[in-house]
């Protein structure tokens, strides 16, 4: 009995001896990837001594020699701290998450191949400025420093996830820093979906139903809407809809692509004498999130903001001289077009003329962990990338003989939004800021600006022209045969709209409607809500001068306008008196109801 109780105790002491050891060696590969950001290190690729402060929020301080050394270490920094969330939005825009989550990402890898923007950001790459292009040079060797000290140091692989999948890391390159913002551009645009739940609807519910469910904003220039039946032959309701969430995946749900605050007051309505100006960007809840703040100490002057990790720019920030801030302005952006194939050949579609063309296409092939590469064939006709059916519900409004392709203004290889971006940074006054908004393509944004020379809001973003006899005006799916169907190009910068130095000295946006210009030089007909304006109008004409804390005050503001006015009404309806009502009677559920509001 004794000689099996110390066997027991040897073998349980071995296991907790073990365990520590196992535990400890655990702690040391993970803590490997933690960086001391007192470290010093000697890097080839810039022309002198680099610092990087670090405030008590771990937010880095940078200051260079130049630029191309301050943008080097931009790249150094945001790779130690967030090189997993790079290589993840990498590999989203390139379609290659499926190599390391296997099946369950295909979906969303096949969405990304068809949609091509990692192509497009090659081809973007060929057409930036010197500036622009030394920037996304030096950004990515400075990433790529980092990955390089990884591989000398056994650093951990860079994050603790690089251990529990592929290790391997590519080199970073200009073409993925614009790949990125292209993505960001495809989270921010619901159009394509929204025209697809409009259609579906309508082969459903008659036209004053689906307006009341569905509504436009109010104003002038909005034409009937036209049967989606009439519009597309043979489109009928019933079609299966897959409405799974897919993982990693880049779609927004309808009226779920971004909400955004911003606004601006002039010198003469600042308690300190000075412009001020607000912005509070609505991204989703991500862990890290989205956002990485950072300042740049450039030849131009100091700036300091939000970047996001992959990208050499501050996109929401101040300098010394100017604040800017983004919001999302809702711009048609997106059309869904149905081509008809031909009955004899579906490698072809129908054109306007009545003649067959045939669908440019190539193959691509996409590695699958855990199983067989799976080959695509993606197809684009004169109005963009076709899409497949489970993409953004398409196979509900789409009849058989027919596919859709997508027209986006994102889907550009001459995308200079990054090269907006930086001029931004280097702009000393509204009027600078105002035609370095000029070179942004996608996605369209309100830009608010604050400076010595007063406030703007501008309208950035490609404006896409549709002929005025478009069947649907870009609200539902339409038929690409016809030939006032498909985009036309952009607008002039010019026709974008803009604020500058209003008489009331503040300007602000909700994502509200911001002009009224009927089809087809207006933006949209899907604003943001009215209600948020309206508050914001209520704070703002509460002061006469403001102060960075009353604009903080109206950020953190949760009064809501609409339940203060409909709480009442219904909780009058509501109201219950006498004894308990019995479970599952309406009476009973009327209680529940107001005990909920």
């Amino acid at each position: 009995m004794l000689t099996l109780f110390r066997w027991l105790l040897r073998a349980v002491t071995a296991l907790v001896a073990l365990s520590v050891l196992a535990g400890l060696l655990l702690y040391w590969f993970l803590s490997r990837s933690l960086i001391d950001y007192n470290e010093t290190f000697e890097l080839s690729g810039i022309s002198g001594p680099v610092e990087i402060v670090r405030n008590n929020d771990s937010v880095p301080h940078i200051f260079g020699q130049s630029d191309h050394d301050v943008f080097y270490a931009l790249g150094f920094v945001h790779a130690q701290d967030r090189l997993w969330q790079m290589t993840m939005l990498r590999r989203t825009a390139q379609g290659r998450l499926s190599e390391l989550f296997g099946e369950r990402t295909l979906p969303v890898d096949a969405l990304m191949r068809r949609l091509d923007l990692y192509a497009l950001a090659l081809d973007s790459v060929k057409v930036q400025d010197a500036e622009t292009l030394a920037a996304l040079q030096a950004y990515s060797d400075g990433v790529n420093a980092w990955i390089e000290e990884i591989n000398k140091g056994a650093r951990g692989r860079g994050a603790p996830e690089f251990w529990l999948f592929s290790p391997e890391i590519s080199a970073w390159a200009p073409a993925d820093s614009i790949a990125i913002l292209k993505l960001m551009a495809l989270q921010l645009s619901d159009h394509a979906s929204a025209e697809v739940l409009r259609a579906r609807l309508s082969l459903i519910l008659g036209a004053d139903r689906l307006s009341d469910i569905l509504p436009e904003t109010p104003g002038a220039g909005v034409a009937a809407l036209p049967d989606y039946a009439a519009l597309v032959p043979g489109a009928t309701p019933g079609a299966p809809v897959r409405t799974a969430a897919l993982p990693f995946s880049p779609l927004p749900q309808v009226g779920m692509a971004g909400a955004s605050n911003a606004w601006a007051a002039e010198a003469r309505r600042s308690a300190a004498g000075g412009a001020l100006l607000a912005s509070d960007p609505h991204l989703g809840l991500t862990a890290p999130t989205i956002w990485y703040l950072a300042r740049l100490q450039l030849s131009s002057g100091g700036v300091i903001g939000g970047t996001i990790p992959g990208v050499p720019a501050v996109l929401v920030g101040r300098s010394d001289k100017l604040g800017w801030g983004l919001t999302t302005a809702g711009v048609d952006d997106q059309d869904v077009v149905i081509e008809r194939l031909n009955p004899d050949n579906p490698e072809e579609y129908l054109l306007p003329d009545g003649s067959y063309a045939a669908f440019d296409s190539r193959k691509t092939i996409v590695q699958v962990k855990d199983a067989a590469p799976v080959t695509l064939t993606l197809r684009w006709s004169r109005n963009g990338p076709v899409m497949a059916g489970s993409d953004f519900g398409l196979e509900s409004v789409t009849p058989q003989g027919h596919v859709a392709a997508l027209s986006w203004t994102a889907l550009s290889g001459a995308d200079t939004s990054i090269a907006a971006a930086l001029a931004l940074m280097r702009a000393q006054t509204v009027a600078e800021a105002l035609e370095a908004g000029r070179l942004h393509v996608a996605p369209a944004q309100n830009l608010m600006l604050a400076g010595p020379d007063g406030i703007a809001l501008q309208v950035i973003g490609a404006l896409p022209v549709r002929d005025a006899a478009h069947p649907s005006q870009g609200r539902l799916p339409s038929p690409g045969w016809n030939p006032a169907v498909g985009f036309r190009g952009s607008y002039d910068y010019a026709e974008n709209p803009r604020f500058v130095n209003p008489p009331s000295g503040i300007l602000g946006n909700t994502n509200n409607k911001t002009v009224d210009r009927p089809f087809p030089r207006h933006l949209t007909f899907r604003w943001g809500d009215t209600q948020r304006i309206q508050r914001w109008l209520t704070l703002m004409q509460t002061r006469e001068v403001h102060t960075r804390d009353s604009l903080i005050e109206a950020q953190l503001d949760t009064v809501d306008p609409t339940s203060r006015a409909l709480l009442p009404l219904i909780g009058a309806d509501l109201w219950y008196t006498g004894t308990p009502a019995a479970e599952g009677t309406p009476d009973r559920l009327r209680q529940r109801a107001l005990i909920l509001l």
